[in-house]
């Protein structure tokens, strides 16, 4: 659980440089906010909207949810990220495959 940051340095199918410079995945803190928001929002309209939760109980869903799902955030949000800034050449993905 501690090294959920790490990633390789280089793409094991393309041999993409992952780590382009230092601080490139900052601007993925954007992005993992947005993500949080995003299941905060949906979250609160499915239980408060469809289910009629109280919202503060819905606190006690929430609160640990979020810290269960930083790690993955985390991830998807460098993905997203690195795909947003990066083009692949589908010729060279194409002869790897």
């Amino acid at each position: 659980m501690k090294e959920f940051d790490k990633i390789h340095k280089r793409c094991s199918v393309c041999n993409e440089n992952l780590e382009p410079e230092p601080g490139y995945y900052t601007g993925s803190m954007y992005v993992s906010y947005a993500l949080f928001v995003a299941f905060i929002v949906t979250s609160f309209l499915i239980f408060v909207g469809i289910f009629d939760v109280d919202a503060v109980r819905l606190l006690y869903f929430i609160v640990p949810s979020i810290f269960i799902l930083t790690p993955l955030f985390f991830r998807i949000a460098r993905i997203i990220w690195i795909n947003i800034f990066v083009s692949y050449d589908k010729q060279k993905l194409n002869y790897l495959m």
